[in-house]
This record gives C-alpha cells, sequence and structure tokens, in this order.
C-alpha cells in the first residue's frame, strides 16, 4: 500500500510546519542526518528560490518525488518503492527542472504548446506501460491526472525553453561522426560505419544535450538558493563523458550576472 496522501493543500501546510521546525532546530534535524530511518509519511524535501517556503519558492513534497520515481519506474512503477538511491536521482531531477524553468520564466520564456503539454504527458503515459498502469499508480499513491499534467506540463515548458536556447548546439558534423567511430568510443560495437553513422550522430548529439543541460543546471544552482531539508540518500553519479562522445560545439551556460534567478 503506498503512503497515505493528504490533500494538495494540507499536505503544503503540513509541510510548512515540517519546515518551520526544521528550520528552528529542533530536535527532528536528527532525522535530517540519519538516512537509514524510514521516510515521513510526508515532508517538504527541498526549496528552490529560498530558505524558506514563501511567495516565490518551489516547493518539492517527498509524495512529488516518489510519484516521480515511480513513474520512471515503468511498468513496475504501479507495485515497486522507490530505492532511497532511485529517490534522490529523481529529487536532482525535479531541482534541475525547477532551475531552468525559473530561468525561463526571468528571460520571459514562450509558454509551452497544449500540443506539447500532451506529448509530454503521452511520453509519461507510456513509459509507465500504458494508461491501465497509470490509473493503478495513481490509486496506489493517492494521487491525482492534476499532479501529471504538471509534470508534463513543466517538462514540456524546460524542453521547449531548452530547444530556443540550445538551438544548434547539438549539430555534430560528419568529421565528427567519422572521428569518434574510428576511435572506437561508443557503443555501437563492430557495426558497419554506414549502418552506425546516423544512430551514432543521434547519440553524440544527445550527449551533447546532455553536457549542455548539466552545465546549465550547476550555474544556475550556484546562484539560486536550493535548501534540501530531507536527504534521500546518495544519487549514484555516472562517469564523465569523453572528450570524444561530445559535439562538435557547445553552447554556454548562463553567465554569472547581478540579477538573481531566485525572486
Amino acid at each position: 500500500m503506498g503512503r497515505h496522501r493528504l490533500p494538495f493543500g494540507l499536505r503544503a501546510a503540513r509541510c510548512c510546519v515540517f519546515c518551520a521546525v526544521v528550520v528552528a532546530g529542533s530536535a527532528s534535524a536528527s532525522f535530517l542526518h540519519a538516512q537509514e530511518e524510514p521516510l515521513p509519511v510526508e515532508a517538504l524535501v527541498a526549496i528552490v528560490g529560498g530558505e524558506t517556503p514563501q511567495q516565490g519558492t518551489d516547493l518539492v513534497l517527498l509524495s512529488d518525488v516518489e510519484l516521480r520515481a515511480r513513474l520512471d519506474l515503468g511498468p513496475s512503477g504501479p507495485t515497486v518503492r522507490p530505492t532511497r538511491a532511485l529517490l534522490a536521482a529523481t529529487l536532482d531531477q525535479i531541482v534541475g527542472e525547477l532551475l531552468i524553468a525559473r530561468e525561463g520564466t526571468r528571460l520571459h520564456a514562450t509558454e509551452p504548446r497544449e500540443a506539447d503539454v500532451a506529448a509530454q504527458r503521452d511520453r509519461l503515459v507510456a513509459t509507465l506501460g500504458g494508461e491501465a498502469r497509470l490509473v493503478q499508480l495513481l490509486s496506489e499513491m493517492h494521487a491525482t491526472e492534476a499532479e501529471i499534467d504538471v509534470i508534463a506540463r513543466r517538462r514540456a515548458y524546460v524542453d521547449a525553453f531548452l530547444r530556443a536556447n540550445l538551438e544548434g548546439t547539438t549539430t555534430v558534423s560528419d568529421a565528427r561522426v567519422e572521428e569518434v567511430f574510428a576511435s572506437g568510443d561508443h557503443p555501437f560495437g563492430s557495426m558497419p560505419f554506414e549502418t552506425a553513422r546516423e544512430p551514432l550522430r543521434a547519440w553524440l548529439a544527445l550527449r551533447s544535450l546532455a553536457d549542455d543541460v548539466a552545465r546549465w543546471v550547476t550555474v544556475l544552482r550556484q546562484r539560486t538558493v536550493v535548501r534540501v531539508l530531507v536527504p534521500l540518500g546518495t544519487a549514484a553519479s555516472e562517469p564523465e563523458p569523453s572528450a570524444t562522445a561530445r559535439g562538435e560545439s557547445e553552447s554556454a551556460p548562463p553567465e554569472e550576472s547581478e540579477t538573481d534567478v531566485a525572486r
């Protein structure tokens, strides 16, 4: 059975009380350093844009993190509880999306089209294994369709913003494709070059985009207050991509400025 999920208003109020206790430095703080302790029924796990919940900050609830983690588990999501490592990695992903969305808002980015939001929702449902499994997951988590729509809308907004700002940075030339193929530093094994050419080009473009996004998030995290209140575990770190696994061009992350992203 999933964690009991209070209505959003009550959950938010309860989490604000939890946050106030933590900020006050009460005995509850000891829980924050005891990563082997069971997770609470509900908690405010992170604040983006400020030290405490206030106007202009983004709040991440434990139930939000678990819902996202279960979506990413695919068909087993409705029945398998995420590990602490997966929850930690999912929290990092959510924080990254919020940071980029806040930057988009600061720069007055265009809202995503409804078709793009629908496409993101379709991807979430496809990953989970279909509408029936989504209904099962929502029932297990005591969640609602509205929460899925929030995830899809934010992903569509972030995707549109990145496409607008990183346009052209993932273009991979024929010379680069040939160079990487010859080096053997790719996952296409002994596949003939003509067969591997376009899959390799797409792979290089995706790796380059991932690098660019990671650098953006790193810079934005330095400029924006991100407070994690409940350590969920240690996200497994991936090895740094090699130089030959990158695209030909790199977009610069947003430069430091006197105007902080946090409002």
